[in-house]
């Protein structure tokens, strides 16, 4: 998923997406990764009872893999407790000093990320001290795999695009760039419905490659209903500096027939760039009408477009 993962890692991860299309998951879980350590690198868990942790893993053969490869390739997110397990195993490389993610870093993360699966593993006595000696004392990458990520080119910068769209609705509040603006409808959504907001988390996602809006805040987790969208920038801010991202620009345009937002503009610079820790300059918003088309021109709905350029 991230550039500094080792390739057993990421095979595990391949492995993990197997085992979450084969219990019909809609999302990769930590019980997932877990089933893809197992697979990759078993000599990881050796040592761990996993009939005392009351563990399954489901049973994967080739004929798996063939019948995926006849169905073709599947997008699928991973859950909130996936992704945190997978940043956390990045933070761990970097606490063990590894050059590169590797599966006893990914089970460090399960560990930390998932409560549930952490008192199982317990059960099995897996504490923190153990995982940390796996950490340290797991075999290092192969050489080959380090030059491999030393000797990519260096990209100067990445971009990424966003979109989102809203329906506008009496009752209510016409929320913006996070602040409030004078309106008699507001964009419906489950969070504060910020078009401006949503389309640039997910151009700074997809610059950094971490998938996209929905797979970070979905609309089926009750912690996200009502929140303001300025909490979504804040949280993906915290995910590019975790892999030393910093934002070079933002350019966004909104569509709208009405209100006027040009008088808005300055406030909604002030409020993304606090919730971003950049600078107002670095932010450039645009109005546009739809003269008249579709819903955007009935006045039905609001839509924005934004693109996000990162430094590496």
């Amino acid at each position: 998923m991230f550039g500094r993962f080792s390739d057993r890692a990421r095979r595990a991860q391949f492995w993990a997406l197997m085992a979450a299309i084969k219990g019909q998951s809609s999302l990769i879980r930590p019980i997932h990764i877990l089933t893809g350590i197992k697979l990759e690198t078993p000599e990881v868990l050796e040592g761990i009872d996993f009939a005392a942790a009351e563990i399954e893993f489901p049973l994967l053969t080739h004929d798996d893999i063939a019948k995926q490869e006849e169905d073709g390739s599947i997008d699928m997110g991973f859950s909130y407790k996936g992704q945190e397990a997978l940043s956390l195993a990045y933070r761990a490389s970097k606490q063990f000093a590894s050059k590169l993610v590797g599966p006893a870093h990914l089970l460090w993360g399960i560990f930390h990320a998932d409560s549930e699966m952490r008192k199982r593993l317990e059960k099995a006595n897996v504490t923190e001290s153990t995982l940390a000696s796996v950490c340290q004392n797991f075999p290092e990458f192969g050489e080959w795999e380090v030059m491999q990520q030393e000797n990519l080119p260096k990209l100067s910068s990445c971009s990424g695009i966003g979109y989102d769209l809203h329906r506008l609705e009496t009752g209510r509040k016409f929320m913006l760039g996070g602040i409030e603006v004078p309106f008699d409808r507001g964009p419906a959504g489950h969070s504060d419905g910020d078009v401006l907001c949503h389309a640039i988390c997910d151009a700074l996602l997809g610059a950094a490659g971490l998938g996209d809006i929905g797979t970070h805040f979905p609309d089926t987790d009750r912690r996200w209903q009502g929140v303001s969208s300025l909490v979504f920038l804040e949280t993906v801010r915290g995910l590019l500096d975790e892999r030393n991202f910093r934002i070079r620009h933002i350019d966004a345009v909104v569509i709208t027939e009405k209100p006027k937002l040009a008088p808005h503009f300055p406030a909604m610079r002030e409020a993304l760039a606090k919730a971003l820790d950049i600078k107002p300059q670095q932010i450039n918003l645009k109005a546009k009408t739809n003269e008249g088309v579709d819903a955007i021109g009935r006045g039905e709905a609001i839509a924005a477009h934004a693109i996000a350029t990162l430094e590496p």
